[in-house]
């Protein structure tokens, strides 16, 4: 997959997005990505194989991630919460393992505009919740404003 621009997808993607203009977040805003994100022991043992496994695992979950970003039509948000339920076909890997995956929710939101940066002013806490969905497994984000 290509790699996104600030706010830009691959124009094969354009025409099935709404257009919409950014604003700033008021309230919650939640949106899914279909599937299951990569784990950390999956991101370790693709960066000791080769420079290049490792920038595909990290580079197509993070497109993925700002693709559904984007479709959703995410707002720009100053400062925020960020809650992700990570639904898994099965309890195989410990929460701390599947977690890794904020890091491609947070550099996608960046990759998107829905956040200027990941640091300490911009995001003002985390919650985690990891459930079991065989058949629909998923990822929800939901970022909640913040002062």
């Amino acid at each position: 997959m290509t790699r996104l621009n600030f706010g830009d997808l691959p124009d094969k993607y354009k025409d099935k997005l709404p257009e919409r203009e950014l604003k700033d977040a008021e309230g919650d805003f939640e949106f899914t990505i279909p599937g299951e994100l990569p784990t950390m022991n999956e991101i370790i043992n693709a960066s000791k194989k080769h420079w290049a496994e490792y920038k595909k695992l990290k580079d197509e979950p993070q497109d993925r991630v700002a693709y559904y970003a984007e479709q959703a039509g995410i707002p720009f948000f100053e400062q925020c919460e960020v809650r992700i339920t990570y639904y898994r076909e099965n309890r195989k890997y410990d929460p701390d393992n599947i977690s890794a995956a904020k890091k491609y929710i947070l550099d996608a939101l960046q990759q998107v505009g829905a956040i200027e940066n990941d640091g300490w002013d911009t995001i003002k806490g985390f919650r985690e919740s990891w459930k079991v969905d065989k058949d629909n497994p998923r990822t929800v984000v939901k970022l909640k404003a913040v002062d």
